[in-house]
């Protein structure tokens, strides 16, 4: 993992890959190239992101040290860019609501499925909860409060992806630079409309004591947890989010599973008939 100092871009204007304002996303003209008969690759190439430094691929991103930072909300989200290189960029505010001035703590790690860029934040509030995204590397975003009580946001990628960060002062910028990247995704979010689990994937060999993790805005927070083997009720459980009033939060339980093939449902129930809403894996435990 990279530790990125707040001084590093002090001052300098975060164009990043192309950055359009409100999400748009503006793709060059296409490039006519020569072609060979004899390459045979499928890799994508490696593409040189305007700005300074390395792009990294799963595990620790980046570390960015916001010792006396002043930014506690998050009050921005933008993107944009081209085919090949796209910048999300985040801006912060005081607790008073005045723009921030450095960036406060931030951890970007690429999961362990490389299915999402999750991006830790030492922030108390945020103004977005989720947005649908659809770039070429980005499906959507979640803005989710942890359960230590600060936030992340996980972009939820559409196509391998490799990442740098980028700070910059006065204003306080993080810029996360995304190229394509080299490394499959091995799994993806279950997404419904009020809970996405995001482990384990489904259609995935899980340990006997496996752990679920997601979030969730379930009504008071409350998620259901059903487990079934050939429909046949094996554990129902709850757990409780981080949030659900304000924005996404977060989850995690720990659940035992008995051997073989089993459907693991998360959501809740609704008020009105009483049918299970949430989303529903196959897993098969070894």
């Amino acid at each position: 993992m990279r530790r990125i100092g707040l001084g590093l871009l002090a001052g300098v204007t975060l164009t990043g890959c192309g950055l359009v304002d409100g999400g748009t996303i503006t793709t060059p003209p296409a490039v006519a190239s020569p072609t060979s008969s004899a390459r045979t690759s499928t890799l994508p190439p490696v593409v040189e992101c305007p700005g300074a430094g390395d792009f990294e691929e799963g595990g620790g991103i980046a570390d960015v040290d916001g010792e006396g930072a002043d930014g506690s909300r998050l009050t921005r989200i933008t993107w944009g860019g081209s085919d090949l290189c796209e910048t999300f960029t985040f801006e912060f505010a005081t607790s008073e609501g005045a723009p921030a001035t450095m960036v406060p703590d931030v951890r970007i790690d690429h999961l362990e499925t490389f299915q999402v860029i999750r991006i830790h934040m030492d922030v108390d509030a945020a103004v977005l909860t989720d947005q649908l995204v659809e770039t070429g590397l980005v499906d959507r975003l979640y803005v989710v409060r942890s359960l230590d009580g600060e936030m992340f946001v996980d972009l939820h990628l559409s196509a391998p992806a490799a990442a740098r960060a980028r700070v910059g002062a006065s204003p306080a910028l993080l810029s996360v630079d995304l190229r394509p990247g080299f490394v499959p995704m091995t799994g993806s979010a279950a997404v419904g409309e009020r809970v996405i689990l995001v482990s384990p994937p489904a259609n995935t060999a899980v340990e006997p004591v496996t752990e679920l993790t997601g979030y969730a805005r379930t009504f008071e927070a409350n998620v259901l947890v059903v487990v079934t083997q050939s429909g046949t009720l094996v554990t129902e459980t709850t757990t409780t989010a981080a949030d659900w009033s304000e924005t996404w939060g977060e989850f995690r339980l720990e659940l035992g599973l008995p051997p073989g093939e089993v459907a693991v449902f998360v959501g809740e129930v609704s008020p009105e008939d009483g049918a299970l809403e949430g989303v529903t894996v196959d897993l098969t435990v070894g």
